[in-house]
């Protein structure tokens, strides 16, 4: 396999830099304060026994988008996604609040109107992403897409090959009338278990696997531009090797960039 790492380090330090000043400012807002009033009590009523507040729930976990978990990581999985073979199942980029239910009728016309977006946020993330795989010189076959605008959308802004639609990827919601969540769940398994051409990987771009007891379980996880990295296997057989976070992909980055390091003299 032809190397590239005497060509990749001016490009990648100009996308590493870029992408850790755009990732890293695109943190949530802390949620809003709530305030209590109190109760005033008129003179001669009784009071009743203070009453002791229920304790607050957990806050929802926090997705954490700069890690890098799974069997593989840094330049070793950097260097199986460059010798190809795998399939990189990627969620789409952040959309805006509208409803993320879509028909069957609406994905077959493509129908954005009705449908959620992606943000400017989620734009600017899909955009680098794209411009990281390409720092990387990773051999990517095709990008196929759900038949979402919003997926549609994160493909064509990653700019890293060629891109088709695939119903199999399709959002929950169409599923109803043709087979429902086990259709679903057999199409899922099935599109893993294909194999890229030899030597190139498939990038998938799809929503939340949002059916019960989904399988592999973390296409239910994956947050938004999250990437799931596959070997194929037969149906039910692929073997997860790494979950990339949105804003991981400089940690990949800098693991080729960095120098080996220098053997101690003594």
């Amino acid at each position: 396999m032809r190397r590239h790492g005497h060509h990749v380090r001016p490009a990648v330090i100009g996308v590493l830099v870029t992408m850790n000043v755009v990732l890293t400012g695109c943190g949530g807002g802390s949620p809003a304060a709530s305030r209590t009033i109190p109760t005033t009590t008129a003179p001669g009523e009784s009071t009743s026994p203070p009453v002791t507040p229920e304790p607050t729930p957990p806050a929802e976990p926090t997705i954490n988008t700069t890690d890098i978990t799974g069997p593989l990581r840094g330049a070793v999985l950097v260097q199986a996604l460059r010798t190809g073979g795998l399939v990189l199942w990627m969620r789409h980029t952040e959309r805006d609040d509208r409803s993320g239910t879509v028909t069957l009728e609406q994905a077959a016309a493509h129908d954005c109107a009705a449908q959620s977006t992606l943000t400017d946020t989620g734009r600017q993330h899909a955009k680098q992403i794209g411009a990281a795989i390409r720092a990387l010189h990773l051999p990517i076959a095709a990008v196929r897409t759900a038949r979402l605008c919003r997926t549609e959308t994160t493909g064509r802004l990653l700019r890293i090959a060629p891109i088709t639609t695939d119903d199999r990827l399709d959002a929950s919601s169409t599923w109803v009338g043709r087979g429902g969540a086990a259709a679903q769940q057999r199409a899922t398994l099935q599109v893993l278990a294909e194999a890229p051409p030899a030597g190139t990987n498939v990038v998938l771009v799809s929503s939340i696997l949002d059916i019960p007891a989904p399988q592999p379980a973390v296409l239910h996880d994956l947050g938004p531009g999250e990437t799931a990295v596959f070997r194929p296997g037969p149906a039910g057989k692929a073997t997860l090797l790494a979950r990339i976070g949105e804003s991981a992909w400089p940690t990949l980055l800098q693991a080729v960039i960095s120098p080996a390091p220098t053997p101690a003299t003594r």
